[in-house]
């Protein structure tokens, strides 16, 4: 009996594939044969056997191979089944003439890996996703794991110190860095940062922060427990570096009461004082280098002569260092300061023959003369030897000692430089 409904399973396959296939399946295709289908049997009575088949179709409706008619699984099974196991009457003999009665239970599911939807149709698990056997349906992949195909009932695992910024991936080149506690990862910037003000992270391999609780906030930038969150500082304060303290937001910035940090004021303005409280403080122009703010007129003023501001938003100009001045106002680096005293400092323009004589500077100008060495003369910006056509008429030029010029004339001729005959 159980061949004659595998038979007839066979022959109502060959047109309809029920069982799935194609019309190009071989006869020994297990799809061909509804190889998944089983039969079972039982006497009921003196004259009463049940025969009881389970098949799964893979579609439904289905279509004539070969005519291409479509009808239902029921329907064609109905036929199929009550005409084809009756037909193989040697088998029943011991029964007597039967009176055949099919009755029909449907119930759609689906194979390992899909799950049924709108109550007759199978659809395979995506990729970030596996078969939960237990509830029967498909749950995303948890942190650390991922799948990158369908219908699968497990996930892979990332490799060794990686992990997932969520779960659901789909994956392995979305396996990253397992970042360490107070960290976390950044999908923007693809790095571990730290929580810093977003709160505290006391576990690794996170993608967030733990924000603190209302009216808190963390000390550290990288604040591992609800410990490490502390009350807010008042207005105008924020806590110090160690947390240990409150401490005023400085010159440039302010912190309201609801704030957790002090706030950078706007470009180009800044606060008159420390320990701002409101964005209206920040009422005062930053002064560039080279010039300070002025409190009287809150304007910028440039440094004075011997003075400089190498930076933004100055409020005291820098004095330079001993023996060295400015020559001009609003000097905006140190290396503007010039030393006072031109000759030790070899910023003279004597000539190299000459000797350099410091002056006092005048009217914020440098001073110093040059005075060609003796046995020269010259300006001291330009000095040739004293000799130099010093001597006339032939004579000879002799230097004293001290530098002084000599000359021995040529005979017939006399005089200081032998310009007179005897």
């Amino acid at each position: 009996m159980r061949n004659s409904v595998l038979a007839s399973l066979k022959f109502i396959n060959k047109h309809w594939l029920i069982c799935g296939g194609s019309p190009s399946d071989t006869p020994t295709s297990s799809n061909a044969d509804c190889g998944k289908a089983q039969v079972t049997g039982e006497i009921v009575g003196d004259r009463h056997y049940r025969i009881n088949v389970t098949l799964i179709a893979e579609r439904d409706p289905v279509k004539n191979a070969k005519v291409g008619a479509t009808s239902t699984v029921y329907a064609v099974a109905h036929i199929g089944l009550k005409g084809g196991i009756f037909q193989y009457t040697n088998a029943l003999k011991t029964l007597g003439k039967p009176e055949p009665k099919l009755a029909f239970d449907e119930a759609f599911f689906c194979y390992r890996g899909a799950t049924l939807v709108d109550t007759d149709k199978c659809r395979l698990c995506t990729p970030g996703t596996m078969y939960d056997e237990v509830d029967e349906k498909c749950v995303p992949c948890p942190r650390g794991e991922f799948q990158d195909e369908h219908g699968r009932t497990t996930c892979k695992t990332c490799p060794d110190s990686t992990t997932t910024v969520g779960t659901g991936t789909q994956k392995k080149e979305q396996c990253v860095h397992v970042c360490p506690s107070g960290y976390f990862y950044d999908t923007s910037s693809k790095m571990c940062e730290t929580c810093g003000l977003r709160g505290y992270q006391p576990k690794s391999g996170q993608d967030r922060c733990i924000p603190c609780p209302d009216g808190t906030v963390p000390i550290y930038q990288n604040s591992t427990t609800i410990g490490h969150c502390l009350d807010k500082c008042r207005a105008g304060m924020q806590r110090s570096s160690d947390g240990s303290t409150c401490e005023p937001c400085p010159i440039g910035s302010f912190k309201s009461a609801d704030d957790m940090v002090c706030m950078m004021c706007p470009t180009g303005r800044t606060t008159l004082s420390k320990a701002s409280k409101a964005l209206s403080a920040c009422h005062i122009k930053i002064c560039f280098p080279g010039t300070i703010l002025d409190h009287s007129t809150f304007k910028c003023e440039p440094c004075d002569f011997g003075t400089y501001m190498d930076e933004y938003d100055g409020r005291i100009c820098k004095t330079c260092p001993v023996s060295t001045t400015t020559y001009q106002q609003g000097a905006n680096t140190a290396k503007m300061c010039e030393w006072t005293n031109q000759c030790k400092a070899s910023t003279h323009n004597c000539h190299w023959l000459a000797a350099c004589i410091d002056l006092p500077d005048e009217n914020h100008k440098k001073m110093y003369s040059c005075k060609c060495k003796p046995g020269f003369v010259g300006n001291g910006f330009h000095c040739v030897d004293a000799c130099e056509g010093f001597c006339l008429n032939g004579g000879s030029c002799l230097k004293t000692g001290r530098g002084e010029t000599k000359c021995l004339c040529a005979s017939g001729f006399a005089g200081k430089r032998c310009q007179a005959t005897e």
